[in-house]
């Protein structure tokens, strides 16, 4: 694991093994620059903002992250993971799938 910053927000890259660093990136894609801990807005509504209409999937997210859904053969552990304090916890995984979770929702989506 290591961190990645950007826009004042540490994103932990989550790897196996160190020498997977760049393929663990490339798979779960840019992070996006819309996040930013400077926002008076919460990460989902930052994401609206940027992306516009985010289709919400149906899905559990567990404590450590991990992305339990009916239609998914397995379930996938986040790649890449931050924590906003006041603003909620994000994680990405492989495929586009994104996971906003606050104190008072979960919501699950994919961005394209």
């Amino acid at each position: 694991m290591f961190i990645h910053h950007v826009n004042d927000i540490d994103w932990l890259v989550i790897t196996a093994f160190e020498e997977l660093k760049t393929l663990f990136i490339e798979e779960a894609g840019m992070i996006p620059a819309c996040f930013s801990a400077a926002s008076e807005l919460n990460l989902i509504d930052q994401a609206k903002r940027k992306y516009g209409y985010l289709p919400p999937l149906s899905g559990v997210i567990t404590d450590t992250g991990m992305f339990q859904r009916q239609d998914n053969q397995e379930d996938l552990n986040p790649l890449l993971a931050c924590l906003v304090e006041g603003r909620g916890r994000v994680f990405i995984y492989h495929g586009g799938f994104v996971a906003f979770v606050d104190d008072e929702q979960t919501f699950i989506t994919r961005m394209d």
